[in-house]
């Protein structure tokens, strides 16, 4: 349990640590009913397409904790090799950036493949190109 416990305090996985807390914290903010899951979709209208129209909160709570877990997961397989010094650093870093990456492709792909379980998905094909106006899933008109 130690060896979880010093994984999770070191880096890259401390960043996702509290990351996660922070995700977690908004989630039980949604649970009280103090804020809602689609709150963050008008706000970042990019994400919201890249996602396929899935709720931005969701689809970045999971990456966050799908992070937290590889972040987790490597440095604990690296804990044997007692990796010091640069070749130690170089390792977090790439260790860093593989999470993030695995992390956001896997998402992304479930996520677009989950799209329509979502309530008010009109696809992320549905543009206001004529107007120029981003794209927002989270109003609740129509989209032509």
């Amino acid at each position: 349990m130690g060896q979880f416990v010093e994984a999770a305090a070191r880096f890259p996985t401390v960043s996702f640590t509290s990351a996660l807390v922070v995700a977690l914290g908004f989630w039980l903010l949604v649970l009280l009913g103090h804020a809602r899951v689609r709150d963050f979709d008008a706000d970042a209208p990019y994400l919201a397409r890249s996602f396929g129209g899935v709720p931005v909160a969701v689809a970045v709570s999971v990456v966050i904790a799908t992070t937290w877990l590889l972040s987790l997961t490597g440095m604990v397989l690296m804990g044997p090799a007692h990796l010091s010094g640069l070749g130690g650093a170089a390792a977090r870093v790439a260790l860093l950036g593989l999470s993030v990456l695995v992390a956001w492709t896997a998402t992304r792909r479930c996520a677009v493949s989950l799209a329509g379980l979502f309530p008010g998905h009109a696809g992320p094909h549905l543009r206001h190109t004529a107007s120029a106006t981003p794209y927002d899933p989270g109003s609740r008109r129509a989209h032509s």
